[in-house]
């Protein structure tokens, strides 16, 4: 009986070495979705401040301005669609503007050598419940949509 005692308490000690807590725990996340967007916008700014974002739309015709509505184009972007619109009026030799309460109007688009008036078609479909794209002879202009009047 005394030899079976500091047996089990030595096996004991044995397996219980074999069963420590990992020490890789997961964070918990306690916000789901809403705080991995903000981590990676986090994350976007700080590159965008440090300078590894240029802001810079890359097309495919080269560093000179898109002189045609035919003229294609090739790039990806998931961000607001304002900055892209700007961007795009820039590259094609117009000037830009919005009207109405600026709201965010988040846009994903990958496109592949599209026409220019088919990539503003493709934003106009991403951001039409909040907004309207108009063209006119050297301007981009985006309106916003007016709040609707509650009649009593």
């Amino acid at each position: 009986m005394n030899r079976i005692i500091p047996a089990g308490c030595l096996a004991a000690l044995f397996l219980a070495g074999c069963n420590s807590p990992s020490q890789h725990t997961p964070v918990p996340r306690n916000y789901g979705a809403a705080s991995d967007v903000a981590v990676t916008r986090h994350t976007q700014y700080t590159l965008w401040n440090k300078g590894v974002f240029s802001g810079q739309l890359p097309v495919s015709t080269g560093s000179h301005l898109l002189t045609a509505n035919s003229d294609r184009l090739s790039f990806d972007w998931e961000g607001d669609a304002i900055e892209l619109l700007n961007e795009l009026a820039r590259v094609r030799g117009m000037q830009f503007n919005y009207n109405g309460v600026r709201l965010p109007l988040p846009v994903n688009l990958h496109v592949r050598d599209m026409t220019f008036s088919n990539t503003l078609r493709l934003i106009e479909a991403q951001t039409a419940w909040r907004a309207t794209i108009h063209q006119y002879p050297g301007l981009l202009q985006v309106s916003f949509m007016q709040p609707e009047n509650r009649k009593k």
